[in-house]
C-alpha cells in the first residue's frame, strides 16, 4: 500500500504546484495588461465578450467603459465596437456594445461595429478590414487586463500599428483568466501564425 500513498502524494504535489502555476501566469497575465498604455490613434477596437441580450457581462461593460473614457479624453476619434452573436446570445455582441457606448453619450455614427467575428483572431481581422475601409491607421485594442497581451500580439500578426488599453478584471473573472493562461500557452506554441490561431 505504500506505493499506492506515494502515487497519490506525487499527484496531490503535481496539481498543487499545476495551480500555483495557472495563478501566477494569470497575475502576470493581468500585470502585463493593466501596466500598457495606449497612444493617441486613429480608433478604439473593443474586443466582445458575452451579452445577456442588451445587458452586457461585467468584463464587457469594463471593456465599454475604458473605450468611453478613451473617447472623452481624445485618446480616439471613433471605435470599432468587434463580436458576432454566439449559440447562448440572443444579439451580436457588437449590437448590444455599440447600444451601450450610445446610451452613454458616445455619438452613433463615430462607431462601428463588426458583428462576424467568433474568437480574438477573428475580432483583429475584421477589424483591420474596417480600419482600411475607413481610413484609420492606428489603433487602441481595449480588452480585459488579461487578455490583452495576446490581443496585443495578434494584431502585431496582422500587421495592426496597435497600442493597448486593458480593462480591470475582478476576481470574479478568475476563470476566464485561467482559460486565457491556456489560450496564451497554445498561441506561443503555435508561433502566432494565423489563420491558424482560432481562439
Amino acid at each position: 500500500m505504500a506505493w499506492l500513498w506515494t502515487c497519490l502524494l506525487a499527484c496531490g504535489v503535481a496539481a498543487v504546484g499545476s495551480l500555483a502555476f495557472l495563478i501566477r501566469f494569470a497575475e502576470r497575465l493581468k500585470y502585463e495588461g493593466r501596466s500598457m498604455r495606449p497612444e493617441k490613434s486613429d480608433v478604439g477596437v473593443v474586443l466582445g465578450a458575452y451579452t445577456d441580450g442588451f445587458e452586457p457581462s461585467h468584463p464587457l461593460a469594463a471593456r465599454l467603459r475604458a473605450a468611453i473614457a478613451l473617447y472623452r479624453q481624445g485618446y480616439i476619434r471613433a471605435i470599432i465596437v468587434s463580436g458576432g452573436q454566439g449559440e447562448n446570445e440572443t444579439v451580436a455582441e457588437a449590437r448590444s456594445m455599440k447600444r451601450f457606448l450610445v446610451m452613454n453619450g458616445i455619438p452613433a455614427d463615430a462607431v462601428h461595429e463588426e458583428r462576424m467575428s467568433t474568437n480574438t483572431w477573428e475580432n483583429l481581422y475584421h477589424s483591420k478590414d474596417i480600419m482600411r475601409d475607413r481610413g484609420y491607421r492606428t489603433a487602441v485594442i481595449i480588452t480585459s487586463d488579461y487578455h490583452l497581451p495576446r490581443a496585443i500580439a495578434v494584431a502585431r500578426t496582422l500587421g495592426v500599428e496597435a497600442t493597448g488599453c486593458g480593462a480591470a478584471s475582478t476576481k470574479g473573472e478568475f476563470r476566464a483568466a485561467v482559460r486565457e493562461v491556456f489560450a496564451h500557452i497554445e498561441y506561443m506554441l503555435r508561433g502566432r501564425q494565423a489563420p491558424f490561431w482560432k481562439a
